[in-house]
């Protein structure tokens, strides 16, 4: 048999995609809380905004590319629900911030715009009076 006529192999790369990366998936957004507290030098407590849950920190956080967590989230649903959890808290995140001011709204609209599923859109609508349809029918 030539290269040619070879059939393909199936024997790919094995996922890395575990039982164990998924919790850690989980872990990531489960435990992401919109203000951290950190303890100051002299031992005071300040609370200061987390940084958005993203799908790039998820992929740092398991130690993949962002193409990896698309691909796994094609193929394991567990996997989608977590992105689409990411997807929540990141809107829930950017209306809080937004709305108290500790994002500027133009800020917050742009990214909730690129990241989650709101659209900047306005609709307009079209309507023809009887005037103007009695106009058109007596210009003809």
């Amino acid at each position: 048999m030539s290269e040619e006529t070879k059939p393909a192999s199936k024997s790919g790369r094995k996922s890395l995609y575990t039982p164990e990366i998924q919790k850690s998936a989980d872990n990531y957004i489960n435990n992401w809380n919109m203000y951290l507290e950190l303890e100051n030098p002299d031992g005071s407590v300040e609370r200061v905004v987390n940084s958005i849950p993203s799908i790039a920190g998820l992929a740092m956080e398991l130690g993949i590319h962002r193409a990896t967590v698309y691909l796994w989230a094609e193929k394991h649903d567990l996997f989608i629900d977590t992105l689409e959890l990411i997807q929540q808290k990141q809107e829930l995140f950017l209306m809080h911030h937004g709305l108290t001011r500790n994002y500027d709204s133009g800020f917050a609209k742009f990214m909730a715009i690129n990241v989650t599923k709101y659209k900047d859109k306005i609709e307009t609508t079209h309507a023809v009076t009887d005037e103007v349809k009695k106009l058109v029918i007596d210009m003809n």
